[in-house]
């Protein structure tokens, strides 16, 4: 009986504290600085991708487990590596130019946020040629020792257009 009544004091215990668990809360001081520094996360990899520096900008997307990219309903990423032989792959003549409309990010816990943003993509290429693309784009980005890196990303374009 006395073992019975630990037990039952002991679940009781354990569901009070469970149910006392609070979430981490952000006050606005850190919610803007998270928003600030997700910005200037995104800058430098605009900043990077347009000046061809394409390892440093691979950087930016966190190893392992977790990591996704999606572009209009394909897993297109399961990991950094994938993106930076993507990366690796573009020609040197080429630079790589986003931009991002009406960027919001929602600070979602210390060392998280989320960005949904219009972009626009261009790859141009110096030797003439390139091409464009565009859409909306969200992401889970997150803080590791080594600063914000992208954790999942998830890109969709709207249909081609048939030429009349």
């Amino acid at each position: 009986m006395r073992s019975a009544r630990l037990l039952a004091a002991t679940a009781l215990i354990t569901a009070v504290v469970a149910c006392d668990r609070r979430e981490a809360t952000l006050t606005p001081a850190h919610a803007a600085a998270i928003q600030d520094s997700v910005k200037a996360m995104l800058a430098d990899f605009q900043r990077l991708s347009a000046a061809r520096q394409y390892d440093s900008a691979s950087s930016l997307y966190a190893e392992g487990a977790g990591f996704r990219w999606i572009e209009n309903g394909e897993v297109r990423a399961r990991s950094a590596a994938q993106i930076r032989k993507g990366l690796g792959a573009v020609p040197r003549t080429t630079r790589i130019e986003t931009t991002f409309q009406d960027l919001d990010i929602t600070p979602v816990a210390p060392g998280v946020a989320l960005v949904i943003t219009p972009y626009r993509t261009r790859f141009v290429d110096s030797a003439g040629g390139g091409f464009a693309f565009g859409g909306v784009l969200s992401m889970t980005i997150v803080h590791r020792p080594e600063g914000w890196r992208f954790l999942q990303g998830h890109t969709s374009s709207p249909p081609a257009k048939p030429t009349p």
